[in-house]
């Protein structure tokens, strides 16, 4: 406080006029605008922000849809492998001597040859 005095002391001396604090005139609070230069810059600030949002919601979608097609893809090949393995059986009890030596007895009434029907040939 006693600096603030001295301060404007030596200011009254130099000036030779006494000082005076100007009475504040009242003005109302009101908000500065923004000059429209910068609500431009905001105005394409937000755009870019909000294309930014747009492409990366784009790209998420965009593999969300790929990993659901993928775990279908995969589900298929399961499927198809299990069928494939499911036929190879199949293939494998239909080739069986056994069964196909049932069949043509039973179903054709085959006989097994005797041995006089038997001819064995020479490849000389």
């Amino acid at each position: 406080m006693i600096l603030a005095e001295k301060e404007i002391y030596e200011r009254n001396m130099y000036d030779e006029r006494p000082y005076y604090r100007k009475k504040e005139s009242y003005k109302p609070n009101y908000k500065k605008k923004t000059k429209p230069q910068k609500k431009g810059r905001y105005i394409v600030f937000l755009a870019i922000i909000a294309l930014l949002s747009v492409f990366l919601l784009a790209r998420f979608s965009a593999i969300t849809v790929r990993q659901y097609r993928l775990e279908k893809i995969k589900a298929e090949v399961k499927n198809i492998n299990s069928q494939n393995e499911r036929l190879k059986v199949e293939v494998a009890n239909l080739k069986s001597v056994a069964r196909i030596e049932d069949i043509a007895k039973n179903k054709l009434n085959m006989i097994e040859p005797e041995n006089v029907q038997i001819v064995y040939l020479n490849n000389n």
